[in-house]
């Protein structure tokens, strides 16, 4: 039997490195002993332990040798770049142990690829990059894969991995990949990542449709994380589709204005929403899902520049992001403008922001002044709140930038008076690829106001 080199090495090692005097590590039980060389065995990557690394936890003693020989978890995770000598002692070594495979660079000895076949009935969860075609044709659909990924691949109609599905598939990742445009959704998904994802149709390649998400979030309500990169075909008819409900959403990344109104997620923790060449408004359920996961977070910021609004919120351990970019020159600035000011109008319709939020102004003269006019007046309608009442902090470009619009903004909300007075600004952040002296920002901005209550309560940094 060819097995790894590593096989003798180990089996003399173990017994000349033996001792009589025991340490505190070998009276553990076996049990957290398996868990404590397993995660000593896990790579840089820490998606599994490493054969190396099992490799070198065997020469320890004879104890640790026959512990890891033993459990079949530690070699159930198996990358094909291992080679085929460490691939079949691995299936040999595992056992019955569902398997976590990895298929990447696996070079010209293709052995490996029989024996993983001839144990597709243990397959857990497997990723393909750029190694597919040899797999294609396989006869028998995984009955135990719960997660599947491919990378750069065509997905040719006949496929096992599609038609039929696993019964048991609840994740599924395909990127850069080609798919056959009657391939049927997935149901019964808990994770869908779907990025740079094309249909063919009589030997023609395109975006996959906007129909064909739509068709794969109806098939999976209970969704629980979802990503949506690149972009997608769309016609007016699909303006008529209706959102899809997905209450179990907790991640979510979507880069395309298209997706938007495919879904409705108020309960989102995890947002990143980041749009390019935004031309059109967001649909109006795109706010039902985006509004509340902000109203959730401890602290926003908001970033606007001539060609893109970004707010970034956080919230510990998850994050919040949503950008509106946009690649084209004329038109971008007043753009900016009309989004920011629909993004605030939406912030702000039920009830306020509480968290605390930062304001980047690092657009142009004219849309810094724009923003600072337009956060200086209230919102409509009988309350008259002020727009972004916890904001604290102002973040500007020091070069060109109008420091008389910033003092009057800021002295504005020093001054305000009544219960709905929002909080006064007490951070200036001037960033300059020069640096700046503190002591002539505080100048710029703060002598101008006449206020000393105001340039004491300031806190101004430079550069």
């Amino acid at each position: 039997m060819d097995h790894p080199p590593f096989h003798d090495k180990a089996a003399g090692t173990a017994t000349d490195q033996s001792h009589t005097r025991k340490l505190p590590i070998d009276t553990l039980p076996t049990e957290l002993l398996e868990r404590v060389i397993g995660l000593g065995a896990t790579g840089a990557r820490g998606w599994r332990p490493e054969v190396k690394w099992i490799c070198e936890w065997r020469r320890v003693c004879w104890r640790w040798a026959s512990v890891i020989d033993h459990c079949s978890a530690l070699w159930s995770y198996i990358v094909a770049s291992d080679g085929t000598g460490h691939v079949r002692t691995q299936l040999e070594k595992s056992q019955q142990a569902p398997l976590i495979i990895r298929i990447e660079f696996p070079g010209d000895d293709e052995e490996w690829i029989r024996l993983l076949v001839y144990n597709v009935y243990r397959w857990k969860a497997i990723t393909f990059r750029g190694y597919w075609k040899e797999f294609s044709a396989m006869r028998d659909s995984p009955p135990m894969l719960e997660a599947l990924a491919i990378y750069r691949a065509i997905i040719p109609p006949d496929s096992k991995f599609f038609n039929p599905p696993s019964p048991n598939l609840r994740s599924l990742e395909l990127r850069d990949l080609t798919i056959p445009s009657n391939t049927q959704p997935i149901f019964g998904l808990e994770v869908l990542r779907l990025a740079r994802i094309e249909t063919l149709e009589d030997g023609t390649a395109a975006p996959i449709s906007v129909r064909k998400v739509h068709q794969f979030l109806q098939a999976s309500p209970g969704l629980q994380g979802l990503e949506l990169v690149g972009a997608c075909s769309a016609s007016a008819a699909d303006k008529t589709l209706q959102p899809v409900d997905l209450p179990n959403l907790e991640e979510l990344k979507v880069y395309h204005i298209s997706f938007l109104h495919l879904f409705r997620a108020e309960h989102c923790a995890d947002l990143t929403v980041s749009l390019w060449s935004v031309q059109e408004r967001l649909p109006p359920v795109a706010w039902k899902t985006v509004i509340p996961t902000l109203r959730r977070a401890k602290r926003l910021g908001v970033d606007v520049t001539d060609h893109f609004v970004e707010i970034l919120g956080l919230r510990r351990p998850p994050t919040i992001e949503l950008s509106l970019r946009f690649e084209t020159e004329q038109g971008t600035a007043d753009l900016t403008y009309s989004m920011l000011e629909e993004i605030l109008q939406e912030l702000e319709n039920e009830s306020c922001i509480s968290a605390r939020i930062q304001l980047s102004l690092l657009a142009g003269e004219d849309i810094n002044v724009k923003v600072l006019k337009l956060l200086q007046s209230p919102m409509p309608g009988p309350s008259s709140r002020w727009r972004l009442p916890h904001l604290d902090t102002v973040r500007i470009h020091g070069e060109g930038f109008p420091y008389q619009h910033l003092k009057a903004f800021v002295q504005a909300r020093a001054n305000a008076q009544g219960d709905q007075a929002p909080k006064a600004v007490t951070s200036i952040l001037e960033s300059s690829r020069f640096g700046s002296d503190r002591e002539v920002i505080l100048a710029k901005v703060m002598d101008y106001a006449g206020d000393e209550g105001v340039v004491e309560g300031v806190f101004v940094q430079a550069g």
